[in-house]
């Protein structure tokens, strides 16, 4: 598997990605309706830095080497403060098939080790199971539970906060 920096060519390669509703159930969201609107979002993401300057953005599409079919995506957002947000997304065509978990794995290695951020937090609904396990997986660390996060498709959804750091990490690499 490979990280592809995210551009905006991405955008045509990847709308049909987007189509399946399946995605969307644990995320406040919609599919994008058009790949004009894909492509604006991502030409924002490509700049790689929030508007006001505050955020470093950080986006990577997962590819497989061996067909090159679109697997994924990781985000990560790089706070002033030297925290990290994680966010992932795996096709569903290519659901518990192990890329999330290796490009996820890559990401963090990138920004303990390339960027030395304090700590990474990921936020999950509390209904994806499947989310939760990568992420605890990986060696993250349960420390918030949020009810009534959001309302998605018409479900009231919960969320937990997760956060792992630079020493945890070493620790599940060793």
């Amino acid at each position: 598997m490979k990280l592809e920096p995210l551009t905006e060519r991405h955008a045509a390669l990847t709308f049909h990605c987007w189509q399946d509703e399946r995605l969307y159930a644990f995320i406040p969201f919609d599919q994008p309706d058009n790949l004009g609107t894909l492509e604006k979002q991502y030409r924002e993401l490509s700049t790689r830095r929030s508007p006001d300057g505050s955020e470093e953005w950080l986006n990577w599409f997962l590819k497989k080497k061996a067909d090159g079919d679109y697997v994924g995506l990781v985000q990560a957002t790089i706070h002033r403060d030297s925290s990290a947000y994680l966010a992932y997304f795996t096709f569903a065509a290519h659901w518990r098939s192990g890329f999330a978990h290796e490009g996820c794995s890559a990401v963090v290695e990138f920004l303990f080790r390339r960027r030395q951020v304090k700590e990474i937090v990921a936020e999950i609904d509390a209904r994806n199971f499947a989310s939760q396990r990568l992420i605890e997986k990986l060696g993250f660390r349960q420390v918030r539970f949020t009810a009534n996060v959001a309302v998605i498709r018409g479900v009231v959804s919960d969320e937990y906060r997760y956060v792992l750091g630079p020493d945890a990490w070493q620790r599940r690499t060793l």
